[in-house]
Protein backbone atom coordinates (compact mmCIF):
# COMPACT_ATOMS: atom_id res chain seq x y z
CA UNK A 1 0.00 0.00 0.00
CA UNK A 2 1.15 3.74 -0.81
CA UNK A 3 0.97 6.45 1.48
CA UNK A 4 1.02 10.29 0.33
CA UNK A 5 2.34 12.87 2.59
CA UNK A 6 3.34 16.18 3.07
CA UNK A 7 4.27 17.75 6.75
CA UNK A 8 3.84 21.55 7.23
CA UNK A 9 6.82 23.20 9.85
CA UNK A 10 6.89 26.12 11.94
CA UNK A 11 10.23 28.56 12.06
CA UNK A 12 11.57 26.76 14.38
CA UNK A 13 11.45 23.68 12.22
CA UNK A 14 8.37 21.97 14.40
CA UNK A 15 5.91 19.96 12.57
CA UNK A 16 2.35 21.86 12.77
CA UNK A 17 0.62 19.83 10.25
CA UNK A 18 0.80 16.51 8.22
CA UNK A 19 -1.43 15.00 5.95
CA UNK A 20 -1.75 11.66 4.93
CA UNK A 21 -3.52 10.07 2.08
CA UNK A 22 -3.65 6.04 1.67
CA UNK A 23 -6.40 3.53 0.35
CA UNK A 24 -6.52 2.25 3.65
CA UNK A 25 -7.75 5.84 5.64
CA UNK A 26 -8.21 7.82 3.16
CA UNK A 27 -7.20 11.85 3.59
CA UNK A 28 -6.22 12.44 7.23
CA UNK A 29 -4.70 15.25 8.56
CA UNK A 30 -3.51 16.08 12.27
CA UNK A 31 -2.44 19.72 13.61
CA UNK A 32 -1.08 20.94 16.24
CA UNK A 33 -1.22 19.03 19.76
CA UNK A 34 -2.44 16.10 17.25
CA UNK A 35 0.51 15.66 15.63
CA UNK A 36 1.50 12.53 18.01
CA UNK A 37 3.70 9.54 16.94
CA UNK A 38 0.66 7.48 17.72
CA UNK A 39 -1.77 9.21 15.48
CA UNK A 40 1.18 9.09 13.14
CA UNK A 41 2.30 5.84 13.28
CA UNK A 42 -1.49 4.92 13.10
CA UNK A 43 -2.67 6.61 9.47
CA UNK A 44 0.61 5.36 8.05
CA UNK A 45 0.28 1.59 9.09
CA UNK A 46 0.55 -0.92 6.45
CA UNK A 47 2.30 1.56 4.09
CA UNK A 48 4.69 -0.36 2.33
CA UNK A 49 5.97 3.31 0.40
CA UNK A 50 5.38 6.59 1.26
CA UNK A 51 5.20 9.47 -1.82
CA UNK A 52 6.46 12.77 -0.75
CA UNK A 53 7.34 15.99 -3.41
CA UNK A 54 11.03 16.16 -1.59
CA UNK A 55 10.50 13.46 1.10
CA UNK A 56 13.78 12.10 1.44
CA UNK A 57 15.53 15.37 2.32
CA UNK A 58 12.74 17.32 4.42
CA UNK A 59 9.58 15.22 5.07
CA UNK A 60 10.43 12.00 6.28
CA UNK A 61 13.46 13.43 8.09
CA UNK A 62 12.01 15.94 10.03
CA UNK A 63 9.24 13.19 11.28
CA UNK A 64 12.28 10.57 12.37
CA UNK A 65 13.82 13.43 14.14
CA UNK A 66 10.63 14.54 15.81
CA UNK A 67 8.70 11.17 16.38
CA UNK A 68 11.37 8.74 15.85
CA UNK A 69 8.81 6.65 13.41
CA UNK A 70 11.35 5.10 11.66
CA UNK A 71 9.82 5.67 8.34
CA UNK A 72 13.35 5.58 6.07
CA UNK A 73 13.95 2.15 7.22
CA UNK A 74 10.70 0.56 7.30
CA UNK A 75 9.06 1.94 4.56
CA UNK A 76 10.48 2.21 0.74
CA UNK A 77 10.47 6.04 -0.30
CA UNK A 78 8.82 7.77 -3.48
CA UNK A 79 10.21 11.21 -3.96
CA UNK A 80 8.77 12.90 -7.11
CA UNK A 81 11.39 15.33 -6.63
CA UNK A 82 13.84 12.69 -7.60
CA UNK A 83 11.92 11.17 -10.13
CA UNK A 84 10.88 14.88 -11.79
CA UNK A 85 15.07 15.33 -12.21
CA UNK A 86 15.61 11.79 -13.44
CA UNK A 87 12.76 13.07 -15.83
CA UNK A 88 14.58 16.31 -16.80
CA UNK A 89 11.80 18.54 -16.05
CA UNK A 90 12.42 21.90 -13.85
CA UNK A 91 10.19 23.40 -11.31
CA UNK A 92 8.98 22.57 -8.05
CA UNK A 93 5.49 21.12 -7.25
CA UNK A 94 3.43 24.08 -8.05
CA UNK A 95 5.18 24.75 -11.29
CA UNK A 96 4.82 21.13 -12.04
CA UNK A 97 0.71 21.31 -11.04
CA UNK A 98 0.57 24.30 -13.55
CA UNK A 99 2.97 22.56 -16.07
CA UNK A 100 0.46 19.25 -16.22
CA UNK A 101 -2.95 21.03 -15.41
CA UNK A 102 -3.41 19.82 -11.90
CA UNK A 103 -5.84 22.29 -10.57
CA UNK A 104 -5.19 23.98 -6.80
CA UNK A 105 -7.04 26.50 -5.26
CA UNK A 106 -5.06 27.56 -2.82
CA UNK A 107 -2.91 29.25 -5.89
CA UNK A 108 -0.18 31.62 -4.16
CA UNK A 109 0.23 29.60 -1.14
CA UNK A 110 4.00 28.31 -0.66
CA UNK A 111 6.26 26.94 2.16
CA UNK A 112 6.64 30.41 3.70
CA UNK A 113 3.09 31.39 3.70
CA UNK A 114 2.15 28.78 5.14
CA UNK A 115 3.96 29.52 7.90
CA UNK A 116 2.94 32.87 8.51
CA UNK A 117 -0.68 31.05 8.07
CA UNK A 118 0.23 29.09 11.25
CA UNK A 119 1.40 32.20 13.12
CA UNK A 120 -1.62 33.80 12.07
CA UNK A 121 -3.57 31.09 13.64
CA UNK A 122 -1.47 30.74 16.80
CA UNK A 123 -0.56 34.23 17.65
CA UNK A 124 -4.35 35.91 16.76
CA UNK A 125 -6.52 32.75 16.82
CA UNK A 126 -7.43 33.14 13.35
CA UNK A 127 -9.77 30.38 12.19
CA UNK A 128 -9.66 31.38 8.45
CA UNK A 129 -5.72 31.08 8.56
CA UNK A 130 -5.74 28.13 9.65
CA UNK A 131 -8.64 26.75 7.35
CA UNK A 132 -6.01 27.49 4.53
CA UNK A 133 -3.08 26.11 5.98
CA UNK A 134 -5.50 22.50 5.60
CA UNK A 135 -6.53 23.36 2.51
CA UNK A 136 -3.39 23.75 1.18
CA UNK A 137 -1.24 20.88 2.81
CA UNK A 138 -4.19 18.87 1.67
CA UNK A 139 -3.59 19.98 -1.89
CA UNK A 140 -0.03 19.15 -1.59
CA UNK A 141 -0.84 15.56 -0.59
CA UNK A 142 -3.71 14.81 -2.95
CA UNK A 143 -1.85 16.65 -6.06
CA UNK A 144 1.11 14.12 -5.49
CA UNK A 145 -1.52 11.07 -6.33
CA UNK A 146 -1.80 12.45 -10.13
CA UNK A 147 1.60 13.98 -10.37
CA UNK A 148 2.75 10.85 -9.49
CA UNK A 149 0.55 8.74 -12.47
CA UNK A 150 1.83 11.44 -15.19
CA UNK A 151 5.62 10.41 -14.25
CA UNK A 152 4.97 6.82 -14.32
CA UNK A 153 3.39 7.42 -17.98
CA UNK A 154 6.41 9.65 -18.82
CA UNK A 155 8.93 7.05 -17.45
CA UNK A 156 7.37 4.00 -19.30
CA UNK A 157 7.76 6.57 -22.31
CA UNK A 158 11.03 7.39 -21.78
CA UNK A 159 11.43 3.04 -21.94
CA UNK A 160 9.52 2.49 -24.44
CA UNK A 161 11.45 5.32 -26.54
CA UNK A 162 14.58 4.19 -25.66
CA UNK A 163 14.10 0.28 -27.11
CA UNK A 164 13.30 1.65 -30.26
Amino acid sequence: MKAYLDIETDRQGNVCVTGIFSERTGFVQFYGKDVTADNLGSALAGAETIVTFNGDCFDLPTLDKYFNLGLKGNCLSLDLLKVKKNLGLRGGLKELEKMFGIKRKTEGINGYKAILLWEKYLKKGQKGALDLLLEYNKEDVLNLVPLEEIFVEQLKEMKCGRAV
